[in-house]
């Protein structure tokens, strides 16, 4: 890896009017690299390391690939050779290993796509008349000149999330996202426009088919990025880390697994994780395991006031950052060529209990009994759950009711909800205009023909594997700002498809904890591991947190962004970050309210040192009259 930042990239169409874009990227960016089009004309700018790229021409068409893979030029040309129609691109990427960005030149049609997942996102804007596609949005902010949207930032601070797509399009007023699964093409004639070509596979594989193909798609991912005899750091707590952790000591590279101890009694992750490790050396895979002391492991909100990270939108686990920060520096010591984390194990391997309804009219017996084992697990009434179920309303209707409820009402989590999932809620401490503003903002996102799958089970798992993308793109921005690659290979293609292909029946099951993902590692990840069923999830870092990072929280309320622009009521902020921490109210959660402050405070800055930087160039122009219509 190039170890000097967060690789990206920008992607020009194929005419004379995008020449000064990508002149003007380049005399911001000096050093920056450039593929051509076939015309000559620049493709495809930005920065990245040559072992991330791979390339292949033929005539007016090129394709690159670029991300993690193991693709070459020579595999690329060969299936380049026979395609015609760029179209045809839609059946290359499922079968690369790994997390790519596919980019496409065809004699003046442009076509970029990402993952499935939505780990590797496509935005796009028009610049000076011109579309311009890129991987990060703030970029194309700045090209563009666009401006930062209030009500797209107050919708941010959604709890607990904001729901699809509102949390998915960019806070920025005139730049477009692409959703996961499709692409984006611009023709010869400038005209863009949204493709799918990925959709979720056939449920029709029974749980060991599933199982089987899961261990190999996650063999693979594993394999593709520590190979014998290479360093790699990973994290180790849960299964989905366990998984990692084992493929790839079985692949005999050099392992240093890292365990963070939390200052919590009751957190199990360290027992665990040296279950794992000893079960593993037993086995004659050994990794170096080390625990890291929870009084050496910074605790949430530590240097939240000095983030300065880049990223395209306000990040909701900006809390998490030092902690994490903190892991990723410990695994630096050993010098390995990446780090593994399990991110997207959740996601990809577990189904909630909306799936139900599905199951009920496939297999009504055996949805009839695992609704009672569910039922019984959470104590709900049979009227209660009857009456969820029997609900059936589109999911633009569920939107508009959302905007309906806020900004406050009652959350109730003791009760069913086999709908399209929980309404969120604002923060109590927004002012009334921000709150009419995210209330415009789902009641647009439901004339947007939003849904996902008109199934409500797949509608939600798949909102939710786009929503922990997000989250793990984030925390990869903050690695990669440091010079590290973290790799989420749950997040692959390849993987999610292994996991979705299982039948219905035997993907969820309210008895198991993650059944495709148990019997894919049975005989790879010690039986001992293979038999927990627990996750460890506790309120302590956050109150010991709040307590001795005060001096962080109370920050946030003075000169505030958020209450500059008029989203938060000033009063209201300072008395929550003077106050202490809450965790079980939802309108008194504080994490998004950090997220969108720290992320405004970074745009400010940004554009002072633009301003800077402008007013440099102005009087090195009025004292250089050679550099005037240069």
């Amino acid at each position: 890896m190039s170890r000097t930042g967060i690789p990206w990239f920008v992607v020009l169409p194929d005419t004379d009017d995008a020449l000064p874009v990508g002149r003007r990227l380049r005399e911001e960016h000096p050093g920056l690299r450039v593929l051509p089009h076939a015309s000559g004309r620049a493709w495809l700018v930005g920065a990245w390391a040559d072992e991330d790229i791979a390339t292949a021409r033929t005539g007016e068409r090129a394709v690159a690939v670029l991300g993690e893979h193991d693709v070459t030029g020579a595999w690329l040309a060969d299936r380049l050779a026979g395609m015609g129609d760029p179209r045809r691109l839609d059946g290359l990427a499922p079968r690369v290993t790994g997390s790519v960005h596919l980019i496409a030149s065809f004699g003046g049609t442009v076509r970029v796509q990402g993952t499935a997942s939505g780990v590797r996102r496509v935005f796009h804007a028009t610049v000076g008349g011109v579309p311009v596609a890129a991987d990060q949005a703030h970029r194309l902010a700045r090209l563009a000149g666009a401006s930062v949207d209030p009500a797209r930032v107050a919708a941010r601070m959604l709890f607990t999330s904001a729901p699809w797509p509102v949390g998915w399009e960019p806070v920025w007023d005139t730049v477009r996202a692409v959703w996961p699964g499709h692409c984006l093409t611009i023709d010869a004639r400038g005209r863009t426009r949204h493709e799918r070509w990925w959709t979720p596979p056939p449920a029709h594989s029974s749980l060991p088919e599933a199982a089987a193909a899961l261990r190999e798609a996650l063999g693979r991912a594993v394999r593709l990025r520590a190979a014998p005899g290479r360093t790699v750091a990973a994290h180790l707590s849960g299964l989905d880390s366990s998984s990692l952790v084992s493929l790839a000591a079985r692949e005999k590279a050099q392992v240093v697994a890292l365990t963070a101890a939390q200052p919590d009694v009751l957190d199990e992750d360290v027992a665990w994780a040296r279950r794992t490790a000893a079960g593993l050396g037993a086995a004659g895979f050994p990794v170096e395991h080390e625990v890291l002391d929870a009084e050496d492991v910074p605790l949430v909100y530590d240097g939240i006031l000095g983030a300065r990270d880049p990223f395209d939108e306000p990040f909701l686990m900006l809390h998490n950052r030092e902690p994490y920060r903190y892991i990723l520096r410990r695994g630096e010591a050993h010098r390995p060529r990446l780090h593994l984390v399990g991110f997207g194990g959740d996601e990809v391997c577990t189904a909630a209990y909306q799936w139900l309804p599905l199951l009920l009219r496939r297999h009504p017996a055996l949805g009839l009994r695992y609704l009672r084992a569910v039922t019984a697990k959470y104590r709900w009434s049979w009227p209660s759950v009857a009456r969820s179920i029997l609900t059936r309303t589109s999911y633009a209707t569920w939107l508009r009711e959302a905007a309906r409820k806020l900004p406050e009402h009652t959350v109730d989590l003791r009760q069913p909800e086999f709908g399209w999932g929980t309404f969120p809620v604002l923060p109590a401490w927004l002012s009334d205009e921000a709150v009419e503003g995210v209330r415009r903002e789902l009641r647009r996102a439901a004339e947007s023909d939003p849904v996902v799958d008109d199934d409500r089970g797949v509608h939600i798992t798949l909102s939710s594997l786009y929503a922990g993308a997000q989250i793990t793109r984030g925390f990869q921005q903050i690695a990669a700002a440091d010079g590290v690659r973290v790799s989420a290979p749950f997040f692959d293609d390849q993987v999610l498809d292994a996991a979705l292909s299982v039948e219905i029946s035997q993907r969820y099951d309210p008895g198991r904890y993650k059944p495709l993902l148990v019997e894919a590692m049975r005989g790879i990840v010690p039986d001992a591991t293979l038999g927990r069923t627990t996750k460890s999830s506790t309120p302590a870092n956050a109150v010991l947190g709040s307590r001795k990072h005060r001096d962080q929280l109370v920050g946030l309320a003075q000169d505030s962004e958020l209450a500059g622009l008029g989203i938060a009521d000033p009063e209201e902020l300072r008395r929550v970050c003077y106050g202490p921490i809450e965790v079980e109210t939802f309108s008194q959660r504080l994490e998004p309210t950090i997220a969108c402050e720290i992320w405004l405070r970074n745009q400010r800055g940004n554009n002072r040192r633009d301003d800077g930087r402008r007013e440099g160039e102005q009087r090195e122009t009025l004292t250089n009259p050679g550099l005037i219509g240069g």
